[in-house]
């Protein structure tokens, strides 16, 4: 293992400290990437110092274009810049080294943008259809991915809840307690009465499970993968089922529930909050405006726009003067209850309400106009 290669497996045991274990996976491959890279077309560099942009940085960035999968698939724009982010953060963590790799050998023009898919929501038709099937079973796949799309929460949360996720809140309000996922934050998703029967009928399975796992409300004999991948595949026969043609993932009834809450009138903060979100163009990405929605909300703004103010509500003179009076009585028989000290004040007080009462008597107009 030449210099080059034992520092950057030394960067990437210092990464493993903190980061998650597919984020890390993302690095050890970044690396390999770039070594057999080197090793192939330079084979003399092998320190840090050695490395330039070019030709070392520029050709590997040009492979990258021209890399192939194992399934003969070009490299996403999205897995490219992955590798270039990854790759600049080991090279900057080699900054301590005696003799570091030159700067500026990665630059921020050289992070292709990234793509993001299209939004794919459900369309109204075919969300109903699927929804009919899912009121209609009480079998415990359709019964998650029916908690799935009334909560909007990711198939990898929905799997790791934990058997006390529901919590009261009192009254009528219940949350959902979504655990740690892919933003590694937790949070708090409010539910109807229609998602706490749905927790509790899985709570009921998960009691008639013969070893289930105390951590998770759902049970996973054979693992999470195989959880998950049960799941996708119980989607599309549901799919089928219901008459749709095409192909879909769990992924679309977050979606869709996005988009039913953006058309439900919650704002964007609202809704950023409600898929965990940490950045707004994110939770723009997955609500849907359709051309109905644009003129849903036109038409909305030309009956009531926000710029106009409504109008005062009418008050009766003689309304005032009663409260007045009110007051005035008030203070009068707490004046018998309290000490002499504090009676005074109480005294001087009702003076300045009996003025009062006197000036509103005289400004304003007699019964029966309006101010």
């Amino acid at each position: 293992m030449n210099p080059l290669e034992r520092a950057l497996d030394a960067r990437l045991r210092l990464v493993e400290t903190t980061l998650q274990a597919g984020t890390v996976k993302g690095y050890r491959r970044t690396a390999r990437l770039f070594l057999e890279f080197l090793r192939r077309r330079f084979p003399a560099v092998t320190r840090p110092s050695q490395l330039r942009r070019d030709p070392h940085l520029l050709g590997w960035l040009e492979e990258l274009w021209t890399y192939r999968t194992t399934q003969n698939t070009a490299l996403t724009s999205a897995t490219r810049g992955s590798h270039v982010l990854q790759l600049r953060t080991l090279l900057e963590l080699m900054d301590d080294l005696p003799q570091p790799p030159p700067p500026g050998l990665v630059q921020r023009s050289d992070i292709p943008l990234r793509r993001y898919p299209l939004p794919r929501p459900l369309t109204a038709e075919e969300d109903e259809r699927l929804r009919q099937i899912w009121e209609s079973s009480t079998g415990q796949l359709d019964t998650i991915l029916y908690l799935m799309r009334l909560t909007g929460i990711r198939i990898g949360e929905c799997v790791d809840l934990e058997p006390d996720c529901l919590r009261h809140l009192g009254g009528n309000q219940w949350s959902l307690h979504v655990p740690h996922g892919k933003p590694r934050s937790e949070r708090w998703v409010p539910v109807d009465d229609r998602v706490r029967q749905l927790v509790e009928r899985l709570a009921f399975l998960r009691s008639c499970s013969p070893n289930p796992d105390p951590k998770f409300l759902l049970p996973r004999p054979s693992g999470r993968a195989v959880l998950m991948s049960a799941l996708r595949q119980h989607l599309c026969l549901a799919a089928l089922d219901a008459g749709i043609q095409r192909h879909i993932v769990p992924h679309q009834l977050r979606h869709t529930y996005a988009t039913t809450m953006l058309r439900a009138g919650v704002s964007l903060p609202t809704l950023m909050r409600l898929l965990g979100h940490h950045n707004a163009n994110m939770t723009l990405i997955y609500a849907e405006v359709t051309q109905q929605d644009l003129h849903s909300q036109y038409q909305q703004a030309l009956e009531r726009p926000r710029y106009q103010i409504p109008a005062p509500p009418v008050m009766n003179p003689p309304s005032l003067e009663a409260i007045l009076a009110t007051a005035i009585r008030l203070l009068d028989q707490q004046t018998s209850r309290i000490q002499i000290q504090d009676a005074h004040a109480l005294l001087l007080l009702r003076r300045r309400l009996v003025r009062i009462a006197s000036v509103v008597r005289k400004v304003l107009p007699p019964e029966g106009d309006t101010i």
